[in-house]
């Protein structure tokens, strides 16, 4: 779905997609079509179909989609187990409160779970025998995606026949850019009041990589919602804020200001 989508427009989206009808000539609606579909379905298979909506982040200034309406028409009316899959800069806080929600959180993985998935055994194997593993780690954290696109940029040198100086080199590059993108396109461009809590993120998170929910509203600070700096994390039924991705945490925790400490900071990590 899309940012500020109606209730009406979800549903259409989702019924429409049940029945494989992509233009409503008569202007009837999917409904009757759905529910054909979806009782022979249940008479089938005797479970309650499912149906997952992806929620792409929001813009500033965007409004949410009228997910909550959508999903009790969907539950209710239609008989439909609903997935929501979107962050929590996407999907609307009533969502999250109905008492009948179940949430998964799909945390980052550890290092050792990003390094023993099969499909990353040779470019791992390729980041210890060059002394990237560790800067790297520090960088793109416990993202699969994120070391699936550095993968990318090894293979597609490789098959290039490059000089492992030449690969070595494009990692290095690689991960300059994902600092450079923390800091120009979420640091830098947050808000007076993330700038706000960025400085006091830096004053208080020397030991640490979090502050909780609690202590930031003591403060004086609640968190803006989008937020491409930081975000709220639930860890043992207590809320945090934290930095979104590695490198926005290094940014912070190093205080770099514009590209050229960025060169100085990726020196310091390959050194």
């Amino acid at each position: 779905t899309i940012s500020g989508a109606n209730k009406n427009l979800i549903v259409d989206e989702v019924l429409r997609e049940i029945t494989g009808i992509r233009y409503d000539l008569f202007k009837q609606g999917y409904s009757h079509s759905a529910r054909r579909v979806l009782f022979l379905y249940s008479f089938l298979f005797k479970l309650p179909p499912t149906v997952v909506i992806s929620v792409p982040e929001r813009l500033s200034g965007q409004l949410h989609a009228d997910l909550p309406s959508a999903v009790r028409v969907l539950a209710s009316d239609f008989g439909l187990r609903v997935i929501v899959d979107g962050s929590l800069n996407a999907i609307p806080p009533e969502l999250l409160a109905t008492v009948r929600e179940t949430v998964f959180d799909v945390g980052p993985m550890s290092r050792n779970q990003i390094e023993s998935i099969p499909e990353f055994e040779d470019f791992v194997g390729f980041r210890k025998t060059h002394h990237l593993d560790g800067p790297v780690w520090k960088v793109l954290g416990g993202s699969p995606a994120r070391y699936l696109k550095l993968k990318e940029t090894i293979d597609r040198l490789s098959l290039s026949n490059a000089a492992t100086d030449t690969i070595v080199s494009g990692v290095k590059k690689h991960i300059g850019a994902v600092l450079s993108n923390a800091l120009n396109q979420n640091v830098l461009s947050s808000s007076a009041t993330t700038n706000e809590i960025i400085k006091l993120f830096r004053e208080e998170t020397k030991t640490t990589s979090k502050v909780s929910k609690g202590w930031l509203k003591q403060k004086g600070y609640l968190l803006e919602n989008p937020n491409k700096v930081f975000h709220e994390v639930n860890i043992s039924d207590r809320w945090y804020i934290e930095p979104v991705t590695s490198a926005v945490a290094l940014i912070i925790s190093e205080n770099i200001q514009d590209d050229f400490q960025v060169d100085a900071l990726l020196e310091k990590l390959f050194k």
